[in-house]
C-alpha cells in the first residue's frame, strides 16, 4: 500500500519535476520552488489524486510533512473508512 507521502511524492515529481530524494517530510515547500500559486495548483491535484474536496479556508502548509498531515486530515473526515490504513502508514512522518 502506498502511503500518503509516497503518493504526494509522485505528484510533486510529475508536476514540479522535483527529485524524489529532496521530498522528505521536513523539506520546505518554498525551498523546493513551490510558492503560494504552486500550492494552490497542488491543491487541485490533491483533490483529484486523493478524491477529497479542499475547503475554501486558507491553510498554512510550509513543508512536505505539513501537506501529508493536511491530506490525511481531509481523508479522515471525508473518507473515514479509508483513513485508518493511510494514517497508520504515515505514522513515520514526524510531526513538527
Amino acid at each position: 500500500m502506498n502511503t500518503t507521502l509516497d503518493r504526494l511524492r509522485v505528484l510533486l515529481v510529475k508536476d514540479y519535476k522535483l527529485e524524489p530524494d529532496l521530498l522528505t517530510p521536513d523539506a520546505p515547500l518554498e525551498t523546493l520552488g513551490i510558492d503560494s500559486l504552486g500550492v494552490a495548483e497542488l491543491m487541485f491535484n490533491i483533490e483529484d489524486e486523493f478524491e477529497v474536496a479542499i475547503p475554501g479556508d486558507p491553510v498554512a502548509l510550509a513543508t512536505v510533512g505539513d501537506v501529508v498531515r493536511y491530506i490525511d486530515g481531509l481523508v479522515a473526515t471525508q473518507h473515514p473508512a479509508a483513513a485508518s490504513a493511510a494514517v497508520a502508514a504515515d505514522l513515520a512522518v514526524p510531526a513538527l
